[in-house]
This record gives C-alpha cells, sequence and structure tokens, in this order.
C-alpha cells in the first residue's frame, strides 16, 4: 500500500480500480500542432481513497464508486465489483475506526463508499464517522433527476443516520484541527479541495481540478467532465501555484501510479511533476 508522511501525518492511498481513457476524449477541444504527441496518448485513471491518519483522527477524503451500484449503462460506474475494501483493511484501520469523512465534492465516484450493502439495505460504511461535504453540493444533487441513483444509495442512507453534516465551503472551515476545505470550483459548481497542515509541512488534497500531470504543463486543458471550464481552469492555475509555492504534496483523485507528488516552476504558469516515492516526507 502507498504510504506518505506529511509532519505526523500518516496519509495512505487506497485504490478501488484504474480505467484508461484517450486523452483526445479526456481533453476535447482544439489543440496546437506540437501537442499532438501528447493528445495521442492514452490516459490512466485512478479512483481511489486517501486515508489521513492524525494523533487525533482517522480521515477519508473521497470514498470511490462503491460496489453494487446501479449507475445505467455507464460502464465505468455500473455494478462494479472490486475489492476497495480489502485494499482499505490492508491499511490496518476498520471503517469503524475512522472518525470523519471529508468529500471534495459529491460526483458518482467520490461518494459511492460512504455505504456498503448490508442485510438487504444500504448502510454507512463508516458507522461512527461525521461526513462533510458542501451544502451547495448536496442541494443540487438532491434536486437532480440524474444523480437520483446516486441519492439514495450513497447519500440518503447517511443521512437517515444522522452522520452527515453540510458546510459552506467558502468560510474554509477546518476539520481535525489540520485539514482545511478551500474551493476550487468550476469542475462542479462547489467543488472544494483540501489542504493538510501539520508540522510546517503541507499536503493538498486536489479533488478533480486535475485528472492527469498533463494538465501541469497545459493548465489551459479541461476534462470532458469540468462543468464551467472557465472557472475550473482558474481555480487550476491558483492551486499549482499556491503548491510550489508551498512545497505542497499534490494528493490527486485521479492520477495512476503514486497518484502523489510536487510541483516546480518550469515558467510562468507551466510546472514539473515529480511523483513521490511511497514513504517519503513532504520536504525531501
Amino acid at each position: 500500500m502507498q504510504h506518505y508522511r506529511t509532519g505526523d501525518t500518516d496519509i495512505f492511498k487506497v485504490m478501488e480500480r484504474e480505467i484508461e481513457i484517450p486523452a483526445a476524449d479526456l481533453y476535447p477541444g482544439d489543440f496546437r500542432p506540437e501537442d499532438a504527441d501528447e493528445i495521442r496518448q492514452i490516459v490512466p485513471l485512478s479512483i481511489h481513497s486517501w486515508v489521513i491518519r492524525t494523533p487525533d483522527d482517522i480521515i477519508v477524503i473521497d470514498t470511490g464508486t462503491g460496489n453494487g451500484r446501479d449507475r445505467g449503462d455507464n460502464p465505468f460506474y455500473h455494478q462494479l465489483h472490486t475489492r476497495y475494501l480489502e485494499n482499505f483493511l490492508a491499511s490496518g484501520i476498520k471503517p469503524e475506526e475512522v472518525t470523519l469523512v471529508l468529500l471534495t465534492h459529491l460526483h458518482t465516484d467520490h461518494v459511492g463508499w460512504n455505504t456498503r450493502w448490508h442485510e438487504n439495505r444500504w448502510v454507512p460504511m463508516f458507522p461512527n464517522a461525521r461526513y462533510i461535504c458542501s451544502e451547495k453540493e448536496l442541494i443540487r444533487v438532491k434536486t437532480t433527476d440524474r444523480y437520483r441513483s446516486l441519492w439514495l444509495d450513497s447519500l440518503l442512507p447517511i443521512i437517515d443516520a444522522g452522520l452527515l453534516d453540510t458546510i459552506n465551503v467558502a468560510a474554509q472551515p477546518v476539520f481535525g484541527g489540520r485539514i482545511k476545505y478551500t474551493p476550487t470550483p468550476g469542475h462542479s459548481p462547489d467543488h472544494a479541495s483540501l489542504i493538510l497542515s501539520a508540522g510546517g509541512e503541507y499536503a493538498f488534497f486536489a479533488g478533480d481540478i486535475a485528472h492527469s500531470p498533463l494538465q501541469f504543463s497545459h493548465p489551459e486543458w479541461n476534462s470532458v467532465f469540468c462543468g464551467d471550464r472557465h472557472q475550473a481552469e482558474q481555480s487550476r492555475r491558483r492551486a499549482m501555484a499556491w503548491c510550489a509555492e508551498h512545497h505542497a504534496l499534490w494528493c490527486s483523485a485521479h492520477f495512476s501510479g503514486p497518484s502523489c507528488g510536487w510541483l516546480n516552476i518550469v515558467e510562468q504558469g507551466n510546472y514539473r511533476w515529480t511523483e513521490a516515492s511511497t514513504g517519503v516526507r513532504n520536504h525531501e
């Protein structure tokens, strides 16, 4: 299992699955002739959670897609049977020990393991945790027909159990004394990223503001999944600049392989990506 350190905090990647998408499909748009080789690539995408262990809390950031979900005819998400739970347990942490579940946004591949199927019903996967999400995101999902199945199997059960708290992302609330929500809208209307601060070191949990390292040299590229392309690019550029300035460990939601690393400025607005090695501290 991939394991990293920021200050006195352990960070684990819990894998659900990987898929592949042609770059031209992931980043539709008009490309310069000099980008031809990059846009012909096949981009591997990882779907995973981040688990954070601090001296006081065990925190899960985003919960993947989940098994056995009715997601229509979308093969990326429909009726999956993955080893997510086995991978989670390999961290040495039990779901009952989790104290906080922090959600960057409420798309299907970020909320599924909020719940699990047990005794013919959906029940909270983390029964002793407080689940946290944007109030605006929750209202949007609740009132949008396309998210009906997601609402019923991944959100309503934790609401009925009294475990879900909603927040104003713009207020940048802090949880566990060290993880702050920060607005990064565009991919979804109230998308947020999370900043971990521990012992003078930082980790940045980016959510879906970037789907592959290609976007560090092409911040203007937006994924096909981004709702507001202009806003998404602005959020991406601000996040990249902040991480480079603070030498923050960038923990992605969808990069394959290590899924985290560092940014260094190559030229104004463009960055070089260096993957982190497992077990490394973010000052190395």
